[in-house]
């Protein structure tokens, strides 16, 4: 079968804007940087003229990002730990002001499921799911703010996901953090932006990583079909109006824009950037 949903159509090309984004010397966090989503965001941040803290739990990873990072001209520093740990977000804030000196921008990227039905969740899997996909954000998003009210300017951009509007039954903790991300978005937005710290949420469809390839895979050995076909049924169940699914830097750019200065007004918004595969409003 020939992958059209995870190739751009033909003729497509992506051009880089001229606009000046006001992002020069910022320093940004990014969870899960060291693949996919966050990794595209840390090297268009560089791009940028932004400094990066890059944290995730693959160091050798984080490094190869750091090398990107370089290459575009920022600083990277690279913290290797587990973010769901209840005490890294307060050691990743003092860590990222003691080598950076300041701490200008959030991105909470962190997350991620795994499909298991309803009826065999465990509570396990219910505290994991909000671990990572919920509380660590949170805690780091809190531990940010002061850091950033004391500097009169910052942006946090949290990474939420379609199933956080329109849950699907397998990924039931999953959808039920992620919804909660969204609920927190808003919370911070309007308690801290009259303090000059903005709080938005990018809610992803289905995008290209290398966590939905591997997904795709096991759900294929699982069912005796092909990965290339796991994906014609992720197609069909859920439609995606454009017809095919994200790539990574569709996703950057909006959380790229929501950390910049153009972003001056935007504040407790939940962007959508899913080929139009929500429904609802």
């Amino acid at each position: 079968m020939r992958r059209a949903s995870r190739v751009r159509p033909a003729g497509e090309r992506r051009y880089r804007a001229s606009v000046d984004l006001g992002l020069g010397d910022r320093v940004a966090i990014v969870t899960g940087a060291s693949r996919g989503i966050g990794r595209q965001v840390a090297v268009e941040l560089a791009a940028e003229g932004c400094h990066l803290f890059l944290c995730g739990r693959d160091e050798a990873a984080l490094e190869g990002v750091a090398a990107e990072v370089s290459a575009k001209g920022g600083r990277a520093v690279v913290h290797a730990a587990d973010v769901a740990s209840p005490g890294a977000a307060a050691h990743i804030v003092a860590r990222c002001r003691e080598q950076h000196g300041r701490i200008d921008i959030l991105v909470n990227n962190a997350g991620g499921g795994t499909a298991k039905r309803l009826e065999r969740l465990t509570d396990d899997d219910w505290q994991d799911g909000f671990a990572v996909n919920f509380f660590a954000a949170a805690r780091l998003a809190v531990a940010c703010v002061p850091v950033m009210r004391e500097q009169g300017w910052g942006r946090i951009v949290n990474v939420a996901s379609t199933y956080g509007r329109e849950p699907d039954p397998m990924f039931a903790p999953y959808a039920a953090a992620k919804a909660a991300l969204l609920n927190l978005s808003k919370n911070l937005a309007r308690a801290y932006s009259a303090d000059g710290v903005l709080t938005n949420c990018v809610i992803p469809g289905i995008t290209l990583t290398e966590m939905v390839d591997t997904n795709a895979a096991a759900a294929a050995e699982a069912a005796g079909i092909t990965p290339d076909e796991v994906m014609a049924r992720m197609m069909a169940k859920d439609p995606v109006a454009t017809k095919r699914f994200g790539d990574t830097a569709e996703i950057a750019a909006a959380i790229v824009f929501l950390a910049s200065e153009r972003a001056s007004w935007i504040t407790g918004a939940s962007l959508p950037v899913d080929g139009s595969t929500l429904r609802s409003y």
